[in-house]
């Protein structure tokens, strides 16, 4: 039990870090268990899309989540992964939209539940795959716990009864089950863990029924029905503890195997249950995720609140003055999308970010109720890029063939139902100009389909005139003085005009001789559309 004076502290600690950006430490592995939850969703196709590995690391989600994350218990760091990968659709969207709400503007119930999620607590490294999907499970450890302490409980009956004949094979049991004990109790140990960690989560949604808060039995109503199905679970209880026991407890589970007997039970009756328990799991998973979205909202210096149109006849988005969420003094741009857009621009002037932070602010929308903007509207989209692709040398592949299977991913998206909001930087990077441009003038009218908006980054400018009426043309521009180079990172209409990278050479200290054959190259290709030896 925790003393009033710990629980006080507890409050006033979070009462303080709400609102604040979290300070938790990650180690090696972490993200692969927090993931579990996401990867069972998706190996039964729970949803009709999740965003793909190629678009999560584009946008360095990983490093999102870890800003975004100050859930209390295992079930919110897990739902709330799979919250970031899992557009959602009008229903569950305007739930997760009120949750969030009512979590911002009930700060008692807030901490109210922040103290019981906080009693369960964080274990990244429960494992819980074969929860959510359990395999046939032997009945043989069981069986055998049972025969042992059977045995030994009768060994001692008959020394009682029928005297010394049977001290031998009291002594036995009496020496053998403890031995066995702990060399069956340290190789269950995980597997004790996972099952308490469930028990809990069960146990919590249930003191929250016992609330009766309207507010909160209005998301949970449907998950009441799968924790009234798991009644043998919770009469059950978890798993008795080596360090809480007092010296009674600990004898009797040491020589009559009787924690081992519970985690055995309670792991069949989970398997048996394994539906209900994943309910259960999401249900609180996404009221520790919404406390945890509410004070990532008032952490932030621009929010909003998005409007999705999920019944949207064509693509669009309407959003103003969008930030970067990782970016330390962003500059606001708008994006405005009736049609594609091709943003030119040189290196260092914005072109990436705009592309990711934009991206990210359309997904945001779809999975957190929240963007990093002044407003956003828009349609409901499947989100991909490609746009932080490597070599994948292991494979056997090279930049160019990661990328064509990138794009390529894309284009067949495009044959099933819904809208796609994309983003390329720098198309075919990986080969030669002329084939470059050549092929990329033609990705991009695949591209060209009523339901999918584009968002294209380029160096070539020749682009803006292949691509024809199909791409609005935007561009990044930076200004070169003796002084040095000043990029404004503000998005304007209309392609680049400037050639200043060749303005560069002089500020970094090259011959003029060098600089005016580079301009006198450049102008001529510009005049005669040839490369040709001046």
């Amino acid at each position: 039990m925790m003393t009033p004076w710990k629980r006080k502290k507890l409050i006033n600690r979070l009462n303080e870090a709400f609102g604040k950006p979290p300070e938790e430490d990650y180690y090696p592995g972490d993200m692969e268990f927090i993931r579990t939850f996401f990867d069972a969703c998706r190996k039964d196709a729970r949803d009709p899309f999740y965003v793909d590995e190629t678009t999560w690391n584009d946008l360095d989600m990983d490093t999102l989540y870890r800003r975004i994350n100050a859930c209390q218990c295992t079930a919110g760091e897990q739902y709330l992964y799979c919250m970031l990968r899992r557009p959602m659709g009008k229903a569950a969207y305007s739930g997760q939209r009120e949750l969030i709400r009512c979590m911002e503007e009930r700060p008692d119930l807030r901490l109210r539940t922040q103290l019981l999620l906080r009693g369960i607590g964080r274990n990244r490294r429960v494992d819980l795959t074969t929860v959510f999907h359990p395999e046939e499970d032997s009945s043989f450890p069981l069986v055998l716990y049972c025969a042992l302490a059977l045995l030994l409980f009768l060994s001692a009956l008959a020394v009682i009864f029928f005297g010394k004949a049977f001290v031998i094979p009291l002594a036995v049991f009496f020496i053998f089950n403890p031995s066995f004990h702990e060399f069956r109790r340290t190789r269950c140990e995980h597997g004790i863990i996972r099952v308490n960690y469930c028990v809990s989560l069960a146990l919590a949604l249930k003191s929250m029924r016992k609330w009766k808060i309207p507010e909160l039995d209005g998301h949970l109503t449907d998950t009441y029905g799968h924790l009234d199905r798991m009644k043998p679970i919770l009469r059950a209880g978890p798993v008795m503890s080596r360090l809480n026991s007092d010296p009674f407890q600990a004898a009797m589970m040491n020589f009559f195997l009787l924690d081992l007997i519970s985690y055995e039970v309670l792991k069949k009756r989970l398997a048996r249950y394994h539906d209900d328990f994943l309910a259960v799991h999401e249900a609180v998973g996404r009221i520790d995720a919404s406390i945890t979205i509410a004070s990532y909202r008032k952490s932030l210096p621009l929010w909003c609140e998005p409007e999705i149109d999920h019944e949207a006849e064509r693509p669009g988005i309407r959003a103003e003055g969008i930030v970067h969420p990782l970016v330390k003094d962003p500059v606001p741009n708008d994006l405005m999308m009736d049609g594609s857009i091709l943003v030119t621009g040189s290196n260092a002037s914005g072109k990436s970010t705009y592309l990711r932070a934009s991206m990210l602010c359309a997904l945001m929308a779809q999975t957190l109720c929240t963007c990093t903007c002044r407003a956003y509207r828009g349609s409901f989209f499947r989100i991909y890029t490609s746009m932080a692709l490597s070599d994948d040398l292991l494979a056997g592949e090279s930049y160019f063939v990661a990328e064509i299977r990138s794009l390529k991913r894309i284009l067949d998206a495009q044959d099933r139902e819904g809208f796609i909001l994309c983003a390329l930087d720098e198309v075919l990077r990986g080969t030669n100009t002329a084939e470059r441009i050549a092929a990329s003038a033609e990705i991009l009218k695949a591209l060209d389909r009523p339901g999918t908006l584009c968002l294209i980054a380029t160096h070539d400018a020749e682009l803006c005139t292949l691509a024809g009426e199909r791409y609005h043309p935007a561009h990044f521009e930076e200004t070169v003085t003796d002084d040095g180079i000043r990029f404004d990172y503000t998005l304007k209409p209309g392609p680049a005009q400037s050639r200043n990278a060749i303005l560069l050479l002089k500020l970094m200290g090259f011959d003029d001789q060098i600089v005016r054959a580079a301009h006198d190259r450049a102008d001529n290709y510009v005049r005669t559309g040839r490369w040709t030896d001046t």
